[in-house]
């Protein structure tokens, strides 16, 4: 981050950041994307997770059921 420096009437050396704060607008924007970012990552693991075998799926604690469960809570993209 870039920085400013300016010297006070009293003599001291203040900084002061160049770049201004983050927007309102960013935060929503960046709050949009990792929101789309998670869904996608969720969506991916639940089909690796439909994609395990039954003996796979035991070892976890899991039957075929609670995994075709899970995989219905996808988004059907």
């Amino acid at each position: 981050m870039a920085h400013a420096y300016c010297q006070t009437p009293s003599g001291h050396t203040n900084t002061r950041a160049t770049n201004p704060p983050t927007t309102s607008l960013q935060n929503v924007i960046n709050t949009v994307f990792s929101t789309i970012a998670d869904t996608l990552a969720k969506r991916a693991q639940r089909r690796a997770l439909m994609r395990l075998s039954d003996a796979q799926l035991s070892d976890i604690g899991l039957s075929r059921s609670d995994a075709e469960a899970e995989y219905r809570k996808s988004y059907p993209l």
